[in-house]
């Protein structure tokens, strides 16, 4: 079925209804997704917010969505886009200032000849301040280690955390700055109680620093897919109670039918012991098998294996190209472009009725900071970062800045900076929603700015 996508700062949490269909109308739309950038259900108060609606059917148009903040139409420009031929979105921006407390959203589809009408209320909060704390805590899996903090402009005092009711982190809030974020996994393994203040917002949880062991088991093989890349000791593998040799890729269980499996860290000076038990069934057909998940820099050389079973050939499609592959003694290696442009990537692997997929998700380099914008001041000062595991020195990158280019080459640091003259910023109009940009090969990091006197 075609879905509609709404990309909005707005949460997850909906309350959907379906309205009567039109006797024309052949199949509704009645999968919507809403998701946004913030966390549990809460915007920032006094923000801009822009909207988009991804994978719109080619039956139907801007003018048949409508949106309410707390029971009134916004005021949404829609704009008819479309990226080859499967990423069609309408595109479009409103000016709404949330204040701090409860709102409703409401997301509505008209109708048409070809698809039912559609409506859904969304409940979210706004708030100066936005906390998560991660829970469980996991050592060197990113998403999972950082505690994420994004304020409102008007919020003044420090960004503290509290482990166990000492003191862990401490920095001033930045007028510029929006979105902070630091790492509590260096704390030892086991329960923490963990506060977050900002400004005057405080924020409790008890949270368990742990790390991953990770199992996934594909026809004759157990395979490890996450485990700290610094661990001191072999894996053991235990197969219906008798000890097994960890190989990459690895233990293949012999025999058809069921068979107990415990995979152990038997632990080492940094990380504790840990197990994970499971019943596998072997069975003899065709298997894929490649990682759920991989990260990667823009321009960085790398490669995933795919382990196959009972295949000669298999088909790989990436970024729109297929190409066949033969295994050679059950692996397939595949090599990352290095060439593509950062973002999200879905690699598929398929033969004989077998398939598996993996996401692949190119990470940007540049790093491009907010910057306010005044039509009165003497200058405005762009800075990025150029970084991948290291500062990336003494490269070129290009700014634009509402149609002008300035270019500069990053220090020691990786850092950049171009200065915007007030012959520049005095043509700008105040309220004027402005857009730019740094640019490194073909990784682009675009931001938006309102003009302020």
């Amino acid at each position: 079925m075609k879905k509609i996508l709404l990309i909005i700062l707005i949460a997850f949490m909906t309350i959907g209804a379906v309205s009567a269909a039109d006797d024309n109308a052949t199949s509704p739309i009645d999968d919507v997704v809403v998701s946004y950038g913030e966390i549990d259900n809460q915007v920032l108060t006094n923000e801009r917010h822009d909207v988009y609606i991804y994978h719109v059917p080619e039956e139907c148009e801007a003018n048949e969505f409508n949106l309410y903040i707390d029971n009134k139409s916004i005021d949404y420009h829609g704009e008819d886009f479309e990226r080859g031929t499967q990423f069609r979105y309408i595109g479009g921006y409103y000016d709404y200032n949330f204040t701090e407390g409860n709102h409703t959203l409401k997301f509505e589809f008209v109708g048409n000849k070809y698809y039912q009408p559609y409506s859904r209320l969304i409940s979210f909060t706004a708030t100066p301040v936005i906390i998560d704390i991660p829970n469980p805590v996991v050592q060197g899996i990113y998403a999972s280690r950082n505690v994420v903090v994004r304020v409102a402009d008007n919020v003044k005092g420090n960004f503290e955390i509290y482990a166990d009711g000492s003191k862990f982190y401490s920095i001033e809030l930045n007028d510029n700055r929006r979105y902070y974020n630091y790492p509590i996994d260096s704390l030892p393994f086991g329960e923490h109680d963990i506060e977050v203040t900002v400004g005057s917002i405080k924020q409790k949880k008890t949270v368990n620093v742990t790390y991953i062991l990770e199992v996934m088991v594909v026809g004759n093989a157990v395979v490890v897919v996450t485990v700290p890349y610094d661990v001191e000791k072999e894996i053991d593998f235990y197969i219906d109670g008798k000890k097994s040799t960890y190989k990459v890729g690895g233990v293949e269980i012999v025999g058809i039918g069921k068979h107990d499996v415990e995979v152990t860290y038997p632990g080492d000076s940094k990380y504790p012991k840990k197990t994970v038990n499971l019943v596998v069934e072997v069975r003899s057909e065709p298997k894929i098998i490649v990682q759920n998940a991989v990260y990667t820099f823009y321009k960085d050389s790398r490669s995933i294996t795919l382990t196959v079973y009972e295949l000669s050939s298999v088909a790989i499609t990436f970024n729109s190209v297929t190409t066949t592959y033969k295994p050679v003694n059950g692996k397939i290696t595949f090599k990352i472009p290095t060439n593509i442009k950062p973002g999200k990537y879905t690699l598929e692997a398929s033969g004989n009725q077998a398939y598996a997929q993996s996401t692949i998700t190119i990470k940007h380099l540049v790093t491009l900071n907010a910057a306010t914008v005044k039509k009165s001041a003497k200058s405005l000062t762009l800075q990025a970062t150029l970084k991948n595991k290291n500062p990336i020195k003494y490269k070129q990158v290009t700014f634009t800045f509402n149609g002008k280019t300035y270019k500069a080459k990053t220090n020691s640091k990786g850092i950049v900076k171009v200065t915007i003259p007030k012959s520049v910023l005095k043509k700008l109009k105040v309220g004027k929603k402005i857009t730019y940009t740094a640019t490194y090969g073909k990784d682009t990091v675009k931001r938006t700015a309102i003009v302020k006197k």
